[in-house]
C-alpha cells in the first residue's frame, strides 16, 4: 500500500498532472517524507522514495531527449536532498499529525533550497565561486522556494492524509510491516 501511494505521486509527476506553470511543483519532497515517515525499516525508508523518483527521472528523461539517461548532471545533489529528508522524516514523523507534516514541509523546502542552490553553485559554471556568487545563486532561486513549499503542502496533504484515510478504513495498514 505504501508503494501504492509512492507510485501515484509517481504517475502524477510524470502524467503532467503537476501544475506546469509553476517550477518546483512535484511531488518529490513529499515522496521523501511519506517514506520516512511510513517505512518501518530505515533502509526502505530511504530506497523506496529514491527508487521511486529514479524511476520518474528515466521517464521524463526519455520523454524529453529520446532515450535512457541513467543520471542526469549534478544528481547527487537532489538524491541527496531526498535521502536526508526521508531519514529526518523517519526520525521525526513517527507519530504523523497536521502540525508535524507542515513542519516537515516546511523543513524540506528550505533543506531543498540550501543543498540543491549550493550545488548549482559549485557545479553549474553560471556563478562565480565566490561569496557574491553563492548569494547570487540564492537570490536568483528565491521565486521558485514558494512553489516548492507550496507543492510539499499540498501533496504531503494527499499523500499523508490518503493514507491516513486508508488506515482509518482499513486498520490493518496501520502495521508498520516493512
Amino acid at each position: 500500500m505504501l508503494l501504492l501511494f509512492l507510485l501515484i505521486a509517481v504517475a502524477g509527476r510524470v502524467s503532467h498532472l503537476h501544475l506546469p506553470n509553476l517550477p518546483n511543483f512535484a511531488p518529490l519532497d513529499a515522496m521523501a517524507l511519506f517514506g520516512g515517515a511510513y517505512f518501518a525499516q530505515r533502509r526502505w525508508a530511504v530506497l523506496a522514495p529514491l527508487l521511486a523518483v529514479w524511476g520518474s527521472d528515466l521517464l521524463l528523461n526519455y520523454q524529453y531527449t529520446g532515450h535512457l539517461q541513467l543520471l542526469y548532471p549534478g544528481w547527487y545533489w537532489q538524491y541527496g536532498c531526498y535521502a536526508l529528508m526521508a531519514l529526518l522524516a523517519h526520525a521525526g514523523l513517527r507519530q504523523v499529525t497536521p502540525m508535524r507534516v507542515a513542519l516537515g514541509a516546511t523543513t524540506a523546502a528550505i533543506i531543498f533550497f540550501i543543498i540543491s542552490n549550493f550545488g548549482v553553485w559549485i557545479g553549474s559554471g553560471m556563478y562565480p565561486h565566490t561569496g557574491g556568487g553563492l548569494l547570487a545563486c540564492y537570490a536568483a532561486a528565491v521565486p521558485f522556494f514558494s512553489h516548492s513549499l507550496l507543492s510539499n503542502l499540498v501533496y504531503c496533504t494527499v499523500l499523508f492524509g490518503g493514507f491516513e484515510l486508508a488506515q482509518w478504513r482499513f486498520p490493518a495498514l496501520g502495521v508498520r510491516l516493512a
